[in-house]
């Protein structure tokens, strides 16, 4: 899509410019693009949406930018794992999984007999059994034995049924709101017997994230206004001497014969925060059942020497917390954590290590990260829409995002504060690609724009490198060192007007198809036709270091390409054209200048103007073309081939009192001027000659003009004497015959443009 041209007659055309302006409008889409952003987060953070998010992010953190704290040395874990069900299996002892229950008890007694400080099972005993009396026995014989309770929430029933007291007795003093723990309204609990004699009991209930990820527990479960704890809170009571449990703020209080310790809650829910699995797998203190049922039956043998024979150190007993679970894939004892699924039984031996090492996750609030989303993304916006190269438009909003980014990955990795960063990892390149995207509509209507402006001057490969390059800067304007040509045809309206049109315009346009061709060969921008004269430049919009030299050679081309045409004209009868060119390097402002219903990429200046004077003058001095003397100059500095040039003229133009020195440049192979020398050497003989005029040596100067003239070539570019050789034989004779001022620098001054 190009923006139309603001044109009053067109109003069919103003709904489609109203748009153009409208998407030109940077104050409305930098506003647009700032607001869409932060709002759609803010209906996502309202909506519950980012929490999902949240919750990924925080899986990403600990699989990558784990804390790496070390795992309690005070909770072992003994595991009924693949090893202990194949080799226990085929015991009769105890039988196929689930083993029978007198088969735990020998295990308990070795576990109580060598020091542990607490039992307790992530394994249920919920339905009756022929082997519930030993269990029942060994729970009363060994009183640091915890068994396993079960909360749940059944619509059918309306209220909730009185616990047994041996039940009720596990409840542990609770003050503050009922938030802490989620309602429920059934609990199951050990078998009969068991419960007859029960040491003890914690909560093993489990409630997964909506997307079934463990990221959140409880530690108090209520029943009937009683607070029952969870396994890993029961498993730190006796290390830390738990009294009672309060709530404060946004914390759960648990208040120790030492004083209070703070677990962080949200919503009554503590998070895990996970140690690394690797530190889990290979540094947590787990061990196979089967190993310690090996050891103890080694032990009662008297089948070892010291204790590296046994295959585990009962002295590892010694004061810990023992958590008793299933890890066998058989047991279907599975939760899915950031690392994948792991061992429930691992799951509340993380919490009970959270606690007893105080390795907690603190949890910012969301409007830490949509604060930041508030205040950086106008910053970014304005940086990618007002401001100009790669710095501003990517580097500086790309730092932005990795620094809120790496903020938020040290805050966790070494200080365990979470800095919820969906919302702004959402919403900030939501803002900065929309701001690119607009920014490439907008740039691509410009060039567009600019490439459809700008066909009309170049040639297609040099449009195509300028849009490669980038270099548009002359479409906005600037001053820089140019080089200027200027032709026209000699007398050829009067001649026009005794021809028949349309061999007028057959003419006119092959002429100017071989010229521009000419002009483009040599990568110039063609200006604008003027009738029948032609305006072009060099060094814009592609920066060319040898401008000058590709302006002259343009010329010398333009000659010979007429010269070409000249033959085929002589054979259709059409008339011979004369032209003269004109070419000045100097200052020079480029841009495309205009109004709004049309703009022309253009020069201007006083320097553009001299190389128009440069043209009109050709025809005073008899000459093809003529060049300043900073073109010369110019072509001298550029290190390039430098043509041969003679010296025309010290001339002060019309409109100018500073006289500049004109020359011809003459062909560098062929065309010679004069018989017995190339055009080098006949350059610097003609040179010398004016040096004598200049220095009013008349009869040295002569004598050199005149003997251009008889060993004048004969196949000369215009018919007849050389004309500057004899305009300068007949200018020596007048200042022979009239001597010049004292003051006369050998500069004359041009009355007529």
């Amino acid at each position: 899509m190009a923006c139309p041209a603001n044109r009053p007659t067109q109003l069919d055309s103003r709904p489609a410019q109203e748009v153009c302006n409208m998407l030109k409008n940077k104050k409305v889409w930098f506003a647009i693009l700032t607001v869409v952003p932060i709002a759609l987060v803010l209906i996502l953070h309202a909506a519950g949406a980012l929490a999902r998010v949240e919750n990924r992010l925080t899986d990403f953190r600990y699989i990558y930018f784990n804390p790496g704290h070390s795992f309690s040395e005070e909770i072992l874990l003994l595991e009924i794992d693949e090893q202990s069900l194949q080799k226990l299996g085929q015991d009769p002892i105890y039988g196929r999984w689930p083993w029978k229950r007198n088969a735990y008890v020998p295990l308990l007694e070795f576990v109580a007999q060598f020091g542990a400080q607490k039992i307790l099972f992530d394994v249920t005993f919920f339905e009756e059994s022929p082997e519930d009396e030993a269990l029942a026995a060994v729970g009363e014989a060994i009183p640091i034995i915890s068994h396993a309770l079960n909360f749940r929430n059944e619509e059918l029933i309306e209220t909730p049924a009185v616990l047994p007291d041996a039940v009720r007795a596990q409840a542990i003093p609770y003050e503050g709101p009922e938030n802490v723990s989620l309602g429920y309204n059934k609990v199951i609990y050990p078998a009969r017997e068991i419960l007859a004699t029960l040491p003890a009991a914690h909560s093993v209930t489990f409630h997964p994230d909506p997307d079934g990820v463990a990221r959140r527990s409880r530690h108090l479960f209520r029943y009937r206004d009683e607070y029952y704890p969870s396994l890993s809170l029961a498993a730190v009571a006796p290390l830390i001497g738990l009294q009672s449990v309060s709530y404060k703020g946004q914390n759960l209080i648990l208040n120790t014969a030492e004083g209070e310790r703070k677990v962080p809650v949200e919503d009554g829910a503590v998070r895990f925060h996970y140690y690394p699995e690797s530190e889990l797998y290979n540094n947590m203190k787990r061990y196979s059942i089967t190993s310690l049922i090996e050891t103890k039956i080694a032990i009662d043998k008297g089948e070892f020497e010291s204790l590296e024979d046994l295959k585990f150190n009962p002295l590892e007993l010694q004061g810990k917390t023992v958590i008793i679970g299933a890890t066998a894939a058989a047991t279907h004892d599975v939760k899915t954590t950031p690392y994948g699924s792991m061992p429930g039984v691992f799951l509340h031996a993380i919490l009970a290590s959270n606690i007893l090492q105080n390795h907690f996750l603190q949890v910012m609030s969301p409007w830490f990260a949509l604060v930041a989303l508030i205040l950086l993304v106008p910053v970014a916006n304005y940086l990618v829409i007002y401001t100009h190269g790669l710095a501003g438009r990517v580097i500086f909003p790309a730092l932005m995002l990795l620094v809120i980014a790496a903020i938020s990955i040290v805050a966790f990795q070494f200080f365990d504060t979470l800095i919820p960063m969906a919302g702004f990892l959402i919403g900030f390149p939501l803002a900065f690609s929309g701001s690119v995207a607009y920014l490439s509509f907008t740039e691509g209507l410009e060039k567009r724009k600019f490439k459809s402006a700008m066909s009309k001057y170049l040639s297609p490969a040099v449009l195509e490198d300028v849009m490669k390059r980038g270099q548009l800067q002359a479409e906005i304007g600037e001053r820089k060192n140019m080089t200027v040509m200027f032709t026209d045809i000699r007398s050829f309206t009067t001649m026009a007007e005794g021809m028949d049109p349309a061999t007028v315009v057959h003419i006119l346009n092959e002429y100017l198809d071989r010229m521009v061709h000419v002009v483009f060969d040599e990568e110039g921008t063609l200006d604008k036709y003027i009738g029948d004269a032609i305006m072009a430049f060099w060094n814009a919009p592609l920066n060319q270091p040898d401008h000058a030299t590709r302006a002259v050679r343009t010329g010398l081309g333009m000659l010979h390409e007429l010269h070409i045409l000249h033959q085929r004209w002589a054979q259709e009868g059409a008339p011979l054209l004369r032209m003269g060119v004109g070419i000045h390097t100097g200052e020079m402002i480029v841009g495309n200048i205009g109004s709004n219903q049309r703009l022309d990429y253009t020069v201007i200046g006083d320097n553009v103007n001299l190389g128009s004077r440069l043209e009109g003058i050709t025809k005073t001095y008899g000459v093809d073309m003529l060049i300043s003397e900073a073109t010369y100059k110019a072509m001298v500095a550029e290190e390039s081939e430098t043509l041969p040039c003679r010296l025309i003229d010290l001339v002060a133009v019309k409109g100018k009192s500073i006289p500049i020195a004109v020359y011809e440049p003459l062909p560098a192979e062929g065309g010679q001027r004069v018989k017995s020398m190339n055009n080098s050497v006949y350059a610097a003989k003609f040179n010398e000659a004016f040096d004598h005029y200049r220095n009013r040596r008349w009869d040295e100067a002569i004598a050199l003009y005149e003997s251009f003239l008889a060993d004048a070539s004969e196949d000369l570019p215009r018919p007849g004497p050389d004309h500057p050789s004899t305009l300068m034989i007949e200018r020596c004779k007048q200042y022979k015959a009239s001597p010049p001022p004292d003051n006369w620098d050998g500069s004359f001054v041009m009355t007529a443009k």
